[in-house]
């Protein structure tokens, strides 16, 4: 089916210089070294973003294309699913997107066969983007590689370490703190959130409420309505998008609290995963 999304990303990429660099630079890292039989180690693609640049996540909203990995591994060896940190409000002209504008690793766990032999091995990968600006610039099935030693003990990469440490963090988990309820209305989906017994966040000192949805159910360019209810909790009312899932049974995304779901203000997003009600 052909939807809006596609359209405006036609349009994109129409506007794109064919004859212009792609803006966005792309690494492959290993959070190892060297790896072991058997084991399973993480693999990231780190993008790094010019200023004003931004790329898309795992569903870009009503605009944009997300960032596809291809693998060609070794025999033997498996990846398992991208993990993406929390997205990133982001504007391709007048539409409001899901994305990332700072630097972002995707990471992907590998599992090694128990079998490995010889000194090292080489990880390949395609990988298809969209980076955008004033004018969006695909980039199609670029190839990738990376070479790991191997061997009876799997040793740290020093190096990239952080970087995979610094991801991790920023990828949502759900809290139970927070107790969270999805209703469907209409053209509408309302999403009701208090703070379990024992949480004295006050829903004041949240900030800025946005919720990102991970399969298009939420059209991702239409203003998100906070409401505070009397019994402390609040309620986001958030339009459906017109060319997302027909049958909604859950509401499944990324909450986004500006000035964090904890006191210390650290973690600002949260995943939601509820049944929805009539």
């Amino acid at each position: 089916m052909i939807t809006v999304r596609w359209i405006l990303c036609l349009l994109g990429c129409l506007w794109a210089q064919a004859a212009e660099k792609n803006p966005l630079t792309v690494r492959m890292l290993s959070e190892m070294s060297q790896i072991s039989a058997g084991q399973t180690f993480w693999v990231g693609f780190l993008l790094k973003h010019p200023p004003g640049y931004h790329t898309y996540w795992k569903h870009p909203g009503v605009i944009g294309v997300a960032t596809n990995i291809t693998w060609q591994l070794p025999a033997g060896f498996t990846a398992g699913e991208t993990v993406w940190p929390a997205p990133q409000k982001v504007m391709m002209s007048i539409h409001r997107a899901q994305g990332y504008r700072d630097d972002t690793l995707l990471m992907v766990p590998i599992t090694a066969p128990a079998n490995l032999t010889g000194e090292s091995v080489t990880l390949r990968a395609q990988l298809d983007w969209m980076s955008c600006h004033q004018s969006c610039h695909p980039a199609h099935a670029v190839p990738f590689s990376l070479t790991i030693m191997t061997g009876r003990e799997a040793r740290v990469d020093e190096t990239n370490a952080p970087l995979f440490a610094q991801a991790r963090a920023a990828v949502p988990e759900s809290d139970a703190r927070w107790l969270c309820k999805a209703t469907i209305r209409d053209q509408q989906i309302l999403l009701t959130v208090a703070p379990a017994p024992g949480n004295l966040r006050r829903i004041e000192d949240l900030g800025e409420i946005w919720f990102f949805s991970d399969d298009g159910a939420i059209d991702s360019s239409t203003p998100q309505v906070l409401s505070r209810l009397p019994n402390g909790s609040f309620q986001l009312a958030m339009q459906r998008y017109e060319f997302g899932p027909r049958n909604i049974t859950r509401l499944s995304g990324v909450l986004q609290a500006s000035k964090g779901w904890a006191a210390e203000g650290k973690k600002t997003c949260i995943s939601i995963d509820v049944t929805t009600e009539e």
